[in-house]
């Protein structure tokens, strides 16, 4: 690994991190000003900030290369996304809704009024074209990539969300022990986020962010994944699905059935209560996106104050098509008293994909 990689990393980490602020407004006192709703994650949305997606200008600062354009000159740009939309607060809503999975800006928001003077200021007097790009699906072939030269480049690109060499952060998962495909990694590359976006078609589900055509070639992708596979391992494999402890079958609420309700990145299955300690998830479907996913339990449908019931993230790239089974088990010292629900839980924004209560069969 160069270590100029983990270097500028750190440094992007503290930048993200580094404002500290909360809430929400313009720059007064207590309240972030544009810049840092530019730098940080919007405190009702997930942990993508624009930064993430988006330097201000190429070369960036930290040296790395982001899936979405620079937007340092996006204030006087004429349109945006190939040209559907006029009017920048669109544009901006669009990422809040699709990526950062939060609800959109209101016109006279304070947040958006100083996200909206920072990035004027950003951009100065300079006219700006509009920009174009191509979601294009991946080559057919997808041998004949370079490991090493994928290294360096993810280690420029995918970076910002896994992490120096796959290891992960809170923004996405690891791709070590990923259990991956060439055909899984292509197609998230070229193809993830919402299939009902309003903005993008042929999207295929997910969070992450797509590389269109102009931001990565096909022989970088190439490379990529062959950096992907060559590194990862082949273990793991998604939350609940290690070993299991082995508990005593006691309580009342054993054999008791719980069906997932749909709320979001396709969740549903059945939860099916199989010992003191253990639920099984038959038919479990999830398309394995969103930031820190777990199995949670809690008492009347308040999952917000439940607990974890997984001791590994559930996200992963393949996601899950309810061919195999899947497993959640209560941590120590909670027992079946403290709940009478299981949802599929994003833990940084508080949201249930898909939950539901037990009852008896």
């Amino acid at each position: 690994m160069d270590i100029d990689y983990m270097t500028r990393f750190s440094l992007f980490l503290v930048v993200l991190a580094g404002t500290g602020v909360v809430g929400c407004g313009d720059s007064s006192p207590g309240e972030p000003s544009g810049e840092a709703l530019y730098l940080q994650p919007h405190t009702d949305g997930n942990s993508f900030a624009c930064a993430t997606c988006h330097a201000l200008e190429e070369p960036a600062a930290d040296g790395f290369r982001r899936p979405g354009h620079p937007i340092g000159d996006a204030a006087n740009r004429p349109s945006y996304k190939n040209g559907q939309l006029t009017d920048l607060l669109d544009a901006v809503n669009t990422c809040r809704v699709e990526w950062m999975i939060a609800l959109p800006f209101a016109a006279d928001d304070p947040r958006w009024i100083a996200l909206s003077e920072y990035l004027s200021g950003v951009a100065g007097d300079s006219v700006a074209p509009a920009l174009s790009y191509a979601i294009v699906l991946p080559p057919s072939s997808l041998t004949g990539g370079d490991e090493m030269a994928g290294q360096d480049l993810f280690n420029q690109t995918c970076v910002v969300c896994h992490g120096v060499d796959a290891t992960g952060t809170e923004r996405a998962l690891a791709l070590r022990g990923q259990s991956l495909d060439a055909e899984k990694i292509a197609r998230r590359v070229r193809t993830s986020g919402a299939t009902d976006s309003s903005v993008y078609e042929g999207l295929t589900g997910g969070v992450m962010p797509f590389w269109a055509d102009d931001r990565l070639s096909d022989q970088e992708l190439l490379d990529l994944v062959a950096f992907v596979l060559a590194n990862d391992g082949g273990a793991g494999g998604g939350g609940g699905m290690g070993m299991l402890r082995q508990c005593e079958s006691t309580h009342p609420k054993i054999g008791q059935v719980a069906e997932l309700s749909t709320f979001a990145h396709q969740v549903s299955g059945t939860a099916v209560i199989v010992d003191d300690c253990t639920i099984r998830l038959d038919d479990f479907v999830y398309d394995g996106a969103g930031i820190d996913v777990r199995f949670y339990g809690g008492l009347g449908g308040n999952y917000a104050a439940g607990f974890s019931m997984s001791e590994e993230d559930l996200r992963r790239p393949e996601g899950y098509d309810g061919s195999e089974t899947v497993y959640a088990q209560l941590p120590e010292g909670r027992n079946l008293d403290e709940l009478d629900g299981i949802s599929v839980w994003c833990v940084p924004v508080s949201q249930s994909f898909g939950d539901g209560l037990f009852r008896d069969p």
